[in-house]
């Protein structure tokens, strides 16, 4: 190749060079969790928001670069999954600003888009630390504007960030000091070294790269109808994103208004939500288009929905009222949760929809965002239940059509303490301030094991020892499951404390579970005392202590 620039089809072929270099290297990336316990995730999180970012893109053949890097951005946005992930998506929605409106690259474009990709990201994320992706980030965007000032070309410009990446991944136990304690280098940094090097072997047009499998879930797209269709003036069901440096999302709502009912218009200055029903969709894109670029657009016919829903439909059809016939609820919640026991106790507890993840299964924003508009509900809490899926729940709240609400729970007890604080009569404000106070008066405890060697805060760990966890730190260690729970009780409860509950874990049997919890009444009699079989992967227990 030339390297006189990068044009979007060389561009796309990238991302999927990337994506394809990081698939096939993601369990390198997922080994380097800091904590020994068997829920690393980075890589699979990077890997799975790559894959959606070039499923995004692989839906044109535009040769527009600026078009291209939007694609690439809305796709890492809809498919981020985990802290990673995020961070990863607002690399590349920097990336797209600095690349708006290039049809090419040249080599200062691209030192220009690196930069404003970095920025981006660390504006992302409240506190940033040195030693992370964002610090590999920084120093590959710096070192790719130095090769540009040198006179480089595009090519050399990527090898010169490509090389400090990796130069930066090597010193962030250095900056990190629970990295040099593990032994391991950051996760993230290591899994955007992969992604550089993919794109690299693509621009360099010496490694072919295989086609990508990708597979989308679609979306169900819910139609509003009533029994006589003829009496709605607005019968097309229009949605879409705009997408800008500056989106004005009241300026936006304010035009859009006239044209029909049920709007929506909700987002932030990057990215707004629209939905609308009209009788103008050609109308409703003119507006949008005067504020941003317009994706992910579907305009459905209501009449033309109804009429064929009534031709299939049984005869006992009115007698099974749809979701949509319900009743609207003032207030919803969602949650994530893995192991049927403990998905069972959130529903019990008023949960509405839950999302089947949490250690290693970390749903994206477009995961969050469906389940949160599924809810027959005017306003939505949202209970993320791990600590790794904030961003995509932040991210989530920008473009949902709902009012959504993140209670920042942290673990399953968190999250079922929130539940118990939430009355449905009082309001949001005041069950917000309730569920926060909550969270912070339930202890947590959990019981795994190491997946490797390591060392951490002073313990000498092996691999197959068990662990245990208070409120996300390793407190001891042990051989089995059984001493570590009751030693980390130990620990864990005070005289103040009034409620113990224990949910055991997929595979454990009730007679190791009775052997290790009989004695607890006795040895803390002035604590309620609960056993329940939660199902949870990886966690031999979970305990809550209140």
């Amino acid at each position: 190749m030339s390297g006189e620039c990068i044009t979007g089809n060389l561009f796309r072929r990238m991302i999927a060079g990337a994506t394809e270099v990081l698939k096939q290297n993601k369990a390198t990336v997922d080994a380097l969790n800091v904590f020994p316990v068997p829920d690393g995730d980075t890589g699979t999180n990077m890997s799975l928001t790559m894959l959606s970012a070039t499923a995004e893109a692989q839906k044109s053949r535009s040769e527009n670069l600026s078009a291209v890097a939007e694609q690439v951005a809305l796709g890492s946005l809809m498919g981020a999954r985990g802290n990673s992930g995020v961070i990863l998506s607002q690399l590349f929605r920097g990336i797209a600003k600095g690349l708006s409106g290039h049809e090419k690259a040249s080599a200062e474009v691209l030192a220009e888009a690196f930069e404003q990709g970095v920025e981006t990201a660390y504006k992302a994320v409240m506190k940033p630390v040195e030693g992370t992706i964002l610090t590999v980030a920084r120093e590959a965007s710096r070192a790719a504007r130095t090769a540009e000032q040198m006179g480089k070309d595009v090519y050399a410009v990527w090898e010169a960030a490509c090389r400090e990446a990796e130069a930066a991944l090597a010193r962030t136990p250095e900056q990190l000091p629970v990295l040099k304690q593990a032994k391991v280098v950051d996760a993230g940094g290591k899994g955007l070294v992969y992604i550089l090097k993919g794109a690299l072997d693509v621009l360099r047009d010496q490694s072919p790269v295989k086609k990508t499998n990708v597979v989308l879930r679609p979306v169900a797209e819910e139609a509003t109808i009533t029994d006589d269709m003829g009496e709605i003036a607005y019968p097309y069901d229009t949605q879409l994103l705009v997408k800008a440096t500056s989106v004005d999302v009241d300026s936006l709502r304010e035009q859009l208004e006239p044209l029909g009912d049920s709007l929506l218009v909700v987002g932030s200055e990057e990215v707004a939500r629209v939905h609308i029903h009209t009788e103008r969709p050609d109308e409703v894109l003119r507006i949008c288009l005067a504020h941003g670029f317009v994706s992910r657009v579907t305009v459905d016919n209501m009449r033309e929905q109804y009429l064929e829903m009534k031709e299939g439909a049984s005869t006992s059809h009115e007698q099974q009222p749809s979701r949509d016939d319900a009743e609207e609820k003032e207030v919803g919640v969602v949650a994530v949760v893995s192991g049927q026991g403990l998905i069972e106790v959130v529903k019990s507890l008023g949960a509405d929809m839950i999302i089947d993840g949490g250690q290693t299964m970390n749903p994206s924003t477009e995961d969050v965002v469906t389940a949160v508009n599924s809810v027959k509900a005017k306003r939505v809490i949202f209970l993320p239940n791990n600590g790794n899926i904030f961003l995509a729940a932040k991210q989530a709240k920008r473009i949902c059509d709902k009012r959504m609400y993140v209670v920042p729970t942290r673990t399953i007890p968190q999250g079922i303490s929130a539940l118990l604080a939430l009355h449905l009569d009082a309001n949001m404000e005041t069950n917000l301030k309730r569920m926060a106070k909550a969270v912070k008066q339930v202890k947590t405890g959990e019981i795994t094991f190491a997946v490797r060697k390591s060392q951490y805060n002073g313990f000498a760990i092996s691999e197959g020892d068990v662990l245990g966890l208070i409120d996300g730190e390793i407190a001891l260690t042990g051989s089995d499951a059984s001493s570590v729970l009751n030693d980390l009780l130990d620990k864990m409860v005070d005289e103040d404390d009034e409620v113990i509950t224990v949910f055991y874990g997929n595979g454990l049997d009730e007679e190791s579970v009775w052997n290790a919890t009989s004695d607890l009444s006795s040895r803390f009699p002035n604590c309620e005392i609960e056993i329940r079989n939660g199902g949870q992967p990886l966690y031999y227990y979970i305990v809550s202590v209140e």
